[in-house]
């Protein structure tokens, strides 16, 4: 039996019968059709091509029915439709259109003056605007055309570029971006745990966490607070509310607007948490091709040449250029290292080729681009609160330059830094200096300076990356404000203050990668930093080297040294003695906490048991570590997935600790399930058991209920399809459309286009979807609601035969009592129909006369309607 299903990606049965009506024209002979579709004929120059022009010949069909409106490529009926609609193959929006026929089945769509100019069209290039809500392309805009792909219902808009404004890649115009809608929501992630212990210590204790990210989005406002609640039998409840504060895009300055608990960025200055209000770009906003760092490529060509851009061997970027200079400045910050091979290939075959230095550092930024940051608040983790401001300001001044500054005020102190990244062909080299003064109790009033130097560079003829992540100086009188706010709370408790920025003299980093190419990659890296203070000298050090051998088999190698130098412990001001007595400090109970060294070396191998290239192949790991100070440890493990989805995955683990000698075994299982994810993990070891649970997941509050699903990103959706239960939502995490038509995307990339589409396998054989997928470009934080159109109800094969038996012809549409299309007549006069109701009456129509349209009475009252596909017989009289 012939089972006819709907296209799931195509908007209606109209849409599949004209494919289907187009690709048995291209792919059979005259002679085939006949045979195929008793009744139809067709009219062609040649069969030889696909490429060949056809016609429908209305003469040689029966039932006096006209195809002639297909004779066209892409001919459509004029009407409203739904569009992805692009220019000059970069996608704009997805938009509503009316397509009117010009005349001789010219069907065009009806484009605004408003749309154009806000896809890129020049205000300037826009004629014929007598009718600004209605122009037809071709005619508005010297040289443009359109193209209408029907079955992906896409317009594709061709227009000169001398005519385009130039805009970035990746660029989101502000008006498509979504705002979200109001909608409440709760992240949780609960865990329990429980440990036996046997033997001389013997005890059992259990404990629980749960933490809970909650949130409000209210047009452009986003409120947050994030909590955890920690409960044990020895500790009892204890609630820690870790941050509240509310958010807003400012798209006008590229930034964003937050109030209440939030950190400092630390680019410059230590990060500082802080309760207040802060003001701070947002490099989202900026069109990928925009972020990061990217040197702007200039050069001359002599014809319409094409250009190709090539960093370490790989092309990065092409494009093709008029006659004259050009610019490229939207190139992806792909790498911070790696010069820019650019190739010129002129029309008549001659190449010429140049190279542009590349070399950045994470504070490089390109020509024009700007980032600040305005921070007032009260410190909220160190000191008493204590009120503080702070500005930061960096701008790309010219392809090599990036300007930096900023100041930070508080009581009793002021700081302020200056200065740049400079990039040339010997490398980018950065250099900022700090100047501080503050006031402390012990030490009365202190100024000072602190120097940072910042180097990076690629020496391609070795595939070699050097890269001095800092080396810094910092005078005597130097202070950072965290220090200060610490060092103050610490004479008021009589306490002594530490940290690793206290005293501290210089510091320096380095990393170099080295590439080996088929024989792996070696990297080293170290850190080294002394004080004023009497702390010794702080040491790290690390050496390591990866390869990956065919068949995914993993070796890695690596060796670490850690130096921690001892220090004094200090009372600070007054202290209390024994008797309770107030006794000035000097120097009584001054002792010294003793360094440590420790060097770790780490072995590991792991490979696929079977072909990487099938599903659910379980991988087994080894490793051996060595220590200094703890000894040998030898661990091997086993993990996979399992399921078509890889939704449950596994790990089985066995270790040794050679100078404890004891054994330790573990295993865990997690599994996402549409609305959580879950996992339970168990382990033995000597005189002890151990075993633990948690779950994962998130619960939205809107206006059609509550909706279960996988935990929430900072962006995420609401999808709405009524009737859609069970279809899953692609990269979902495991999400699914529950009873009420609703589920959660869990993350979406803040201002781009996100494609939500749902997989319908799973769904309810009684629902169609409408469209598999749409686009929407969010605001950073915002919850949207992505609408899917569904038809709900029994899907009907109706053989329609008019009052004197004839067929009705081929191409004609059925309409329901709203006069929407529904339907279209196929082969056998049979037409493919969906809906909710169990009876009614359907208009048919192949034309404009009365004669041309009939009425059809349809009834499923004595029909087995748990049926897929339900056929009757209809007689359709012409009124």
């Amino acid at each position: 039996m012939l089972v006819y299903r709907i296209s799931l990606f195509k908007m209606d049965f109209r849409i599949s019968t004209l494919l289907w009506l187009r690709y048995l024209v291209r792919l059979s002979s005259i002679t085939t059709i006949g045979l195929l579709c008793p009744g139809f004929a067709l009219a062609a120059t040649s069969a030889s091509t696909s490429n060949d022009p056809y016609v429908f010949d209305d003469n040689m069909m029966f039932g006096n029915g006209s195809l002639s409106r297909f004779n066209q490529i892409n001919a459509i009926e004029p009407g409203q439709y739904k569009v992805d609609l692009f220019i000059n193959n970069r996608f704009v929006d997805r938009v509503d259109l009316r397509f009117v026929d010009l005349g001789d089945g010219d069907v065009q769509p009806c484009l605004s003056a408003t749309l154009l100019e806000s896809s890129g069209v020049l205000k300037s290039a826009i004629h014929d605007t007598d009718n600004s809500q209605c122009l037809i392309l071709s005619k508005a805009v010297e040289g443009a055309s359109t193209a209408f792909d029907f079955s992906l219902l896409r317009l594709d808009l061709r227009v000169p570029q001398s005519l385009m404004l130039n805009t970035p890649r990746g660029y989101v115009a502000p008006q498509n971006l979504d705002a979200g809608s109001t909608i409440g929501f709760v992240n949780y992630s609960a865990s329990q745990y429980h440990v036996t212990r046997t033997g001389s210590y013997s005890s059992s204790s259990d404990s629980s966490y749960l933490a809970l990210n909650s949130g409000l989005n209210v047009g452009l406002w986003r409120l947050r607070q994030q909590g955890n609640l920690r409960y044990g039998n020895d500790n009892g409840k204890h609630w820690n509310t870790t941050r509240t504060y509310a958010q807003r895009a400012l798209p006008g300055l590229k930034g964003d607007l937050t109030v209440g608990q939030g950190f400092t960025s630390g680019r410059f200055f230590s990060g500082l948490s802080y309760t207040g209000m802060e003001l701070a770009s947002d490099d989202r906003m900026l069109p990928e091709s925009m972020r990061g760092y990217a040197p702007t490529v200039r050069g001359i060509a002599t014809t319409n040449a094409q250009v190709i851009v090539r960093q370490n061997g790989n092309d990065i970027y092409q494009t093709t250029v008029a006659p004259g200079p050009f610019e490229i400045n939207d190139l992806y910050s792909t790498s911070y290292n790696g010069d820019l091979e650019v190739s010129v290939i002129e029309a008549d075959g001659s190449i010429s080729s140049f190279t542009v230095p590349f070399s950045a550092i994470p504070e490089s930024l390109r020509p024009g681009i700007s980032r600040y940051s305005v921070a007032l608040g009260q410190s909220r983790d160190l000191g008493d609160h204590d009120p503080f401001s702070e500005i930061t300001y960096q701008r790309g001044l010219t392809n090599s330059v990036t300007a930096n500054s900023g100041l930070r005020i508080a009581e009793g102190y002021q700081a302020f830094v200056i200065g740049g990244v400079y990039a040339s062909t010997f490398g980018a080299f950065g250099l900022d200096t700090t100047y501080s003064r503050a006031d402390l109790p012990t030490e009365g009033q202190l100024d000072g300076w602190m120097a940072r130097l910042s180097y990076s560079r690629t020496f391609q003829p070795t595939n070699t990356t050097l890269s001095i992540a800092g080396y810094r100086y910092s005078t005597e009188g130097y202070r950072d404000l965290g220090d200060v706010f610490g060092v103050r709370e610490s004479i008021r408790n009589h306490e002594t203050w530490e940290s690793t920025s206290y005293m501290q003299r210089s510091r320096f980093e380095v990393s170099v990668n080295q590439s080996l190419d088929d024989l792996g990659n070696v990297f080293l890296s170290g850190s080294t930093q002394d004080y004023r203070n009497g702390r010794e000298r702080d040491t790290q050090l690390q050496f390591g080297w990866a390869n990956t051998l065919r068949n995914n088999v993993s070796l890695n190698l690596s060796v670490s040294r850690q130096s921690t130098g001892s220090y004094l412990n200090r009372r600070s001001g007054n202290y209390d003695d024994q008797l309770g007595n107030n006794v000035p400090n000097n120097g009584v109970g001054t002792t010294r906490t003793a360094g440590s060294n420790e060097t770790v070396t780490l072995l590991s191998v792991s490979f696929p048991l079977g072909s990487p290239a099938q599903p659910n192949v379980p991988s087994l790991s080894s490793s051996v570590t060595h220590s200094s100070v703890s000894g040998s440890m030898y661990q091997t493990s086993l993990s996979g997935t399992q399921g078509t989805d890889q939704s449950l995955s596994y790990s089985m683990d066995v270790s040794r600790d050679a100078q404890q000698k004891r054994n330790v075994w573990s295993g865990s299982l997690q599994k996402y399930l549409p609305y959580a994810s879950v996992n339970a993990s168990a382990s033995k070891g000597q005189d002890y058991w151990q075993a633990s649970g948690s779950a994962r997941g998130a619960l939205a509050i809107h206006g059609g209920g509550v909706t279960l699903g996988p935990y929430l990103g900072d962006t995420f959706a609401l999808v709405e399809a009524k009737g859609a239960s069970g279809a899953k939502v692609m990269n979902g995490m495991g999400a699914e459309i529950d009873s009420h038509g609703y589920a959660l995307v869990p993350s979406l990339t803040p201002y781009r286009y996100n494609t939500v589409a749902i997989n319908p396998e799973g769904m309810n054989e009684k629902t169609e979807l409408d469209n598999g997928q749409l686009r929407v470009a969010p605001y950073a934080g915002a919850a949207v609601k992505v609408t899917f159109k569904t038809r709900v109800g029994n899907a009907i094969l109706v053989k329609v035969l008019r009052s004197d038996g004839e067929a009705v012809p081929m191409g004609a549409d059925v309409l329901d009592d709203s006069n929407s299309i529904i339907g279209m007549v196929g082969q056998g006069s049979q037409a493919y129909l969906r809906t909710d109701k169990l009876k009614g009456t359907l208009s048919v129509r192949w034309g404009e006369s009365p004669g041309e349209q009939c009425a059809m009475n349809f009834d499923l009252a004595h029909q087995d309607v748990s049926q897929v596909l339900i056929k009757i017989d209809s007689e359709c009289r012409i009124p």
